[in-house]
């Protein structure tokens, strides 16, 4: 086997070691949500070029991004607590942007 692959699936199976998870299910995750990370960019170079509203795809670029680690966040455990608070974080300007947008929309309308 090449080694890249054997350093990967080292790394993959360490994942339950070290935070308690399913690697198997830590990759779905993975592999699944790349190709919506990447269309939340082009939603997001999108919405730059045109000058529009950047909350929205940024938002989902950033969740998509860590849709990972959110899984190791739900399911499993030792993790710094660096990340519980950027997760918090994510969560909260979620809320706070989608809030917002909903206000916008209630005065067009």
């Amino acid at each position: 086997m090449v080694p890249v692959w054997e350093d990967l699936l080292a790394w993959l199976f360490s994942l339950a070691d070290e935070y308690g998870v399913d690697p198997v299910v830590y990759a779905a995750i993975y592999l699944g949500a790349a190709p919506l990370f990447f269309a939340s960019l082009v939603w997001l170079v999108r919405s730059l070029r045109r000058r529009g509203p950047i909350g929205l795809p940024l938002l989902s670029s950033a969740l998509f991004f860590s849709l990972p680690t959110l899984y190791i966040f739900v399911a499993g455990r030792n993790l710094p607590p660096w990340v519980y608070a950027v997760l918090i974080g994510l969560a909260v300007l979620g809320v706070l942007l989608t809030v917002r947008r909903v206000r916008e929309q209630l005065k067009k309308a």
